[in-house]
């Protein structure tokens, strides 16, 4: 019988257990798999944000009857309804996720676990910068508790510590694994109660960059993880594995006949491509890797509007890429392909291998360059191309259009290659391209079009670097400029999903931006918003959008709008712009001299109301404004019209005018009025006065 009271006592300690939930000793809890999605403008929601989580949560309270600290423990369920904010454009620089749960089989209150990820200003990291919790102090949960059915909330002490730091990037994705169990410290300012701390027993997370299919990319483990191994007890020293180079990108030359024999593009670029594809073994998402040769098969076809290439190599691999000319004046790029096989060589345990893929950039409209001319960027840049596909490029000199002899024309250097200043400068007699030799040319007929291979010259000096060979060729350094007094005027427009205008923006922007030179001085720099600017956006019927970038992706200005019924009553409604974000990086040669060379910057202003009007008209202003983004950042707008609600065939509304143009228009005239009718009153006092003077009888005095 002296054993029914000992099994008393423990059926008793396990439903106490089974209440509060797991105890702090316990195994680690089972694994949630939670996944944030972001709904683009066009197409399904994808997922922008993945968390793999095993997690504890011990929360200190204090008891009513004698103010004693308890404790209570209890797992992260894996049903935790999961919502957050994030996005896979490069200039966003945060990432949320909410887990929000209930206990106890639907206890009342609302428990919660807040999660925000930071990259760094170049994007080249990321790590946990906040974790805030909440829980509320149910009774049954958290017995005799002092303020029984209060909702608590605390802030992670991240103070000195850098949790889930992650080398990552746009190229070289990586999600952040650690199994070795961390804590994470949380201060509960109200109701006076004690410490709390979530204890992580196994994490992945992939804040940024998240691969299209929902899988995480490669992970970086956690030092915590990274062990070393005793090696056997002898004296023979262990061989150190090799690291895999980067391959250096080769410079190639390519030029394209058109049906008359006539040289029409002439090419010279390095490529090098990183394709995402899943790695169906380890169940990751990779990169593979590889370089455009320069023995490349050339085709395409040209015309007076429209010119393309296209740069083949192995089996069903190329490269596309599309030019026309914009109002006779200019030519840009207009589209680019990306075509590859997922060979087991490049892309190693492939989901799918063999099978070949495309993929697509339409509307790109990048390197705007006057007709006559060609475009020159030495730098490295970077551009997306559909899905998986990412492009590094350097040494790219393109002209596609008029091209004269075998030479590239006079070239207009992109923004990242000019030391001094913010315009594209001319750089004469340049002659970097070579004189292609048809007569030894291998001819690839596509269409009717021929190519030109393998061009000849004796003008340029080769550098090897490893096994690939660089052409360079003297050029004359651009002379230093000022922006233009008066900034370009643009015109600018948004499509909603059917493809119709629901967004239009005339207007001339010079954004002031006040920076740090290397002496520690402060300094201004000035750049225009060019009128080639790429304008992308969103509307709906309160909220619109409108973002600007330019200069290769480098800087961008982003417009939120909004309608407000309240201003007006229940008449028509008014719109404003209430936001405005710029995006910039301190380019040497926009800002000489900087002590922060090729940083990005990122301000905003959410407290605007500016740019006023009625909902179904447009807003006008000729006037110059200046808009405030930061201390550091101003903008002066000038020739502004915008609509952005309630445009119809994809024309602007009637025009209401802004105050400043109104005043300036009735002021003028008024002082013009005054100053003229002020001179013909002097001019007629005189002529009155003269007159009567003439006429008044002359008096003589008579001098004895």
């Amino acid at each position: 019988m002296a054993i029914l009271p000992i099994l008393l006592v423990l059926l008793c300690v396990a439903s106490v257990r089974a209440t509060v939930g797991y105890a702090a000793d316990d195994l680690s809890p089972p694994v949630g798999h939670f996944v944030v999605n972001k709904k683009p403008l066009i197409g399904k929601p994808e997922p922008c944000l993945l968390l793999d989580i095993s997690a504890m949560f011990h929360v200190g309270y204090i008891k009513a009857h004698n103010n004693t600290r308890g404790m209570v423990s209890f797992p992260l369920p894996t049903t935790s309804v999961v919502s957050g904010d994030c996005s896979h454009l490069t200039d966003e620089t945060h990432s949320h996720l909410n887990l929000k749960f209930n206990l106890n089989n639907g206890t009342e209150g609302v428990f919660g676990l807040n999660l925000t990820f930071e990259r760094n200003i170049i994007f080249t990291h990321f790590s946990l910068s906040e974790a805030t919790m909440k829980y509320t102090l149910v009774p049954e949960l958290f017995p005799d508790a002092k303020n029984a059915n209060a909702t608590v909330s605390g802030k992670a002490k991240m103070s000195g510590k850098q949790f889930f730091y992650t080398h990552s990037n746009a190229f070289e994705p990586h999600s952040y694994l650690c199994d070795k169990t961390q804590s994470i410290d949380f201060d509960i300012p109200s109701l006076n109660a004690p410490k709390s701390t979530l204890s992580i027993h196994h994490v992945q997370v992939q804040p940024f960059y998240v691969p299209s299919s929902g899988k995480f990319s490669r992970p970086e483990t956690c030092p915590e993880d990274i062990t070393t191994t005793p090696g056997p007890n002898v004296t023979t020293p262990q061989p150190t594995p090799t690291p895999t180079p980067t391959p250096v990108i080769p410079v190639g030359h390519f030029a394209l006949n058109d049906t008359k024999g006539n040289l029409c593009i002439l090419l010279t670029v390095g490529v090098m491509f990183r394709v995402e594809y899943d790695d169906a073994k380890q169940n990751i998402t990779r990169n593979a890797t590889y370089v455009l040769p320069q023995d490349s098969t050339v085709g395409g076809g040209c015309d007076e509007s429209k010119a393309t290439i296209a740069l083949s190599f192995s089996k069903g691999f190329n490269l596309t890429a599309t030019f026309k000319t914009t109002g006779n004046k200019s030519f840009e790029l207009v589209g680019a392909s990306v075509g590859y096989v997922r060979t087991p060589d490049l892309f190693p345990n492939a989901s799918m291998p063999g099978r070949a893929v495309k993929e697509v950039e339409q509307d790109a409209s990048l390197f705007e360059t006057d007709l006559g001319k060609s475009y020159l960027c030495k730098s490295l840049q970077y551009f997306d191309v559909g899905s998986t596909v990412k492009l590094e490029v350097v040494d790219l000199q393109v002209q596609p259009f008029a091209v004269k002899g075998r030479n590239f024309s006079e070239v207009s250097e992109c923004a990242q290659d000019l030391p001094f200043t913010t315009t594209m400068m001319p750089i004469h007699n340049a002659t970097t391209v070579p004189p292609v030799n048809t007569t030894t040319a291998t001819m690839s007929p596509i269409g009717n079009a021929t190519t030109v291979l393998a061009p000849n010259t004796t003008a340029a000096t080769f550098l090897p670097i490893g096994n690939a060979t660089i052409m360079t060729t003297p050029m004359k350094t651009p002379k230093p400029t000022t922006p233009p007094k008066e900034p370009p005027q643009g015109h600018f427009e948004v499509k909603d999903t059917k493809g119709h205008v629901c967004l239009l923006a005339n207007m001339s922007l010079q954004f002031s931006v006040s920076y740090t030179k290397a002496d520690k001085k402060k300094h201004i720099g000035l750049f225009d918003l060019p009128k080639t600017a790429h304008a992308t956006g969103f509307c709906s019927s309160d909220n619109s959008s409108l973002t600007l970038t330019f200069h290769d992706g480098l800087f961008s200005v982003t417009f939120g709008f909004v309608t407000d019924k309240k201003v007006t009553g229940d008449s028509a409604s008014r719109f404003n712009m209430s936001s405005i974000e710029v995006m910039y990086t301190e380019l040497p040669s926009m800002f000489p001299g900087t002590s922060s060379p090729d940083a990005r910057k990122h301000v905003s202003n959410n407290t605007l109301n500016m740019f006023s009007a009625a909902s179904d008209k447009s807003y006008m202003c000729k006037s110059e404004v200046n808009i405030t983004v930061s201390k550091d950042v101003t903008i002066m707008a000038s020739q502004v019209q915008l609509q952005p609600f309630g445009v119809k065939s994809g024309k602007f509304s009637s025009a209401e005018e802004c105050s400043q143009d109104t005043t300036g228009s009735n002021t003028v005239p008024v002082i013009i009025g005054v100053i003229v009718g002020v001179i013909v009153v002097v001019v007629f006092v005189a002529y009155i006065v003269v007159k009567r003077s003439k006429a008044r009888p002359q008096k003589f005095t008579i001098v004895n």
